[in-house]
């Protein structure tokens, strides 16, 4: 097995456009995005492009569909950080070369992680290849 340097950086996508009210219930809270790189959910890839980030009526379960409906992604989170957020953000992990969508944040200061490890990505990575059968 050789040794390779892990390549990560974090990325935070900012400013972004947050429909939906505290009022409402939790399937209605989402968050449209407009993504300026192709990114990863899993083994999904997603395109550079505005997506709306919505939760299921089930918390974990959170769904990241572009606008057009093209692409969609269905993923697993836990609950983030109590941290307060001044405003809805995507947050990505860079993984050696490829984004990988890792944290989101609602205008409520809602935080839902993807659990992301660099072996995960890696596998994420292997298993979404062009030419892997």
């Amino acid at each position: 097995m050789s040794k390779r340097s892990v390549n990560l950086s974090r990325v935070v996508v900012g400013a972004l456009l947050v429909a939906g009210s505290a009022s409402v219930g939790r399937a209605e809270e989402r968050i449209v995005a407009k993504v300026p790189f192709a990114f990863m959910v899993g083994t999904a890839q997603l395109p550079a492009g505005s997506y709306v980030v919505k939760e299921w009526d089930d918390p974990r379960i959170v769904t990241i569909e572009s606008e057009d409906g093209r692409h969609v992604a269905i993923t697993l989170t836990i609950a983030g950080s109590s941290e307060s957020r001044p405003q809805a953000s995507l947050v990505f992990e860079k993984f050696e070369g490829q984004y990988f969508l890792q944290r989101m944040t609602t205008a409520d200061g809602s935080e839902r992680e993807i659990v992301l490890t660099p072996a995960r990505m890696e596998r994420d990575l292997v298993t979404a290849a062009p030419n892997n059968p």
